[in-house]
């Protein structure tokens, strides 16, 4: 990710949205302008345009490791979840009515469950613990010939949290005749994530540098399910709508900068993560919540006397840019279901902050933060 951070401000806000890429942006501008034609359009510059679109798709698909067939544009992770769970549970309703989710999902996949909820599905919610570690016993237990879908995230997107994808994937096909759902958002382009281990997939190009409106939705041939949106023949039936050629291409170009810098993004990270972890736990009143293990991208951690949305505040006061939930949380103000879920007492759960990085971040950078931090707290502590 190109950098977000400046002498007098600092960005630790990535898992909520990124800064484009300028490659981006110039490949939304050039196509958007040269092939401005409707690519279902049957004429010549219809033709190029579908040709071009195409491309794109046949790119995207390679960096995943998928058929270009299997490549659904869409307008991002939400419009993915939406259209991936809904599709699969209503495809199968004849037969199948449990649905199993966790706790941890973003609100875009566990808002959809709660109203499949209502019209009568079966719904299975697993538990995890304040290490992340999902509960697998339940989710085998859980598993039985009526279940259609399985839906985990690779990441969690306010801790950090890794689920076992591979093994779940594993699990899920062999007990059941399920298929599973994977949000991968705050998993592409960071961990490697095999094109073999789901089902359906689901991302927003503007975590990795490219455009708000952008995302993919992978879904494998061997997957049915409805479509939701009804009118033209776009994205193999299931998306219909006029593509957006600009949108599309440019996610195909920040898909391929981000798999291109994954490797030293993720050493700068964890080198970043590492000392962030070693200085905040030197102070008293702080409890790091990410555990050890967790995506070196996303580094949470909660005040055990001071309001987090306080500290906040007076970061942002200082330029420096953080997160105190999901961005996308729709939850009472200043409490994370997530932290709450795993665990955690109403103190950690409605005070903590998350850090969470691009991967061009530094050191200095981080050393910055710390002390910005340290300033602030001696600064209330004195007003106390």
């Amino acid at each position: 990710m190109q950098p977000m951070s400046d002498n007098k401000n600092l960005y630790f806000d990535c898992s909520a949205t990124t800064k484009p890429y300028p490659e981006v942006l110039e490949t939304f501008n050039r196509i958007s302008t040269d092939y401005f034609a409707n690519p279902s359009s049957n004429h010549a510059l219809g033709y190029a345009s579908s040709g071009v679109l195409e491309r794109a798709r046949t790119q995207v698909a390679r960096y995943l490791g998928v058929l270009p067939e299997e490549i659904i544009f869409t307008s991002g992770a939400t419009e993915g979840n939406n259209l991936g769970i809904k599709g699969v549970a209503y495809h199968a309703r004849s037969w199948a009515n449990r649905i199993i989710t966790t706790k941890a999902e973003h609100p875009s996949v566990l808002n959809v469950f709660r109203e499949l909820g209502k019209q009568g599905f079966d719904v299975v919610y697993l538990d995890y613990d304040s290490d992340g570690k999902l509960d697998m016993k339940q989710l085998e237990e859980s598993l039985n010939e009526k279940t259609s879908l399985v839906s985990v995230m690779a990441v969690n997107n306010e801790v950090g949290y890794i689920f076992p994808i591979h093994e779940i994937y594993q699990l899920v096909h062999h007990k059941s005749r399920a298929v599973l759902h994977v949000d991968a958002t705050q998993a592409i382009c960071k961990l490697p994530f095999p094109g073999s281990d789901y089902d359906l997939m689901t991302f927003s190009g503007h975590k990795i540098g490219g455009l708000k409106g952008s995302g993919v939705l992978v879904r494998k041939k061997s997957v049915m399910m409805d479509e939701l949106m009804l009118g033209g023949s776009q994205e193999n039936g299931y998306r219909a709508g006029t593509s957006f050629m600009g949108l599309d291409c440019s996610l195909a170009t920040a898909l391929r900068i981000s798999m291109k810098a994954m490797p030293r993004h993720t050493a700068n990270v964890r080198a970043i993560n590492q000392y962030l972890r070693e200085e905040l736990s030197g102070i008293d009143e702080i409890r790091i919540v990410s555990p050890k293990d967790a995506s070196p991208y996303i580094l949470n951690f909660a005040f055990l006397k001071h309001k987090g949305s306080v500290i906040a505040e007076a970061l942002s006061n200082e330029g420096i840019y953080v997160s105190t939930k999901s961005a996308c949380s729709s939850r009472e103000p200043g409490l994370s279901y997530v932290i709450k879920g795993a665990g955690f007492d109403d103190i950690v759960a409605s005070n903590a902050i998350r850090l969470s990085f691009g991967g061009e971040e530094t050191l200095e950078q981080a050393r910055m933060f710390v002390e910005s931090l340290k300033k602030i707290l001696d600064d209330i502590k004195i007003k106390e």
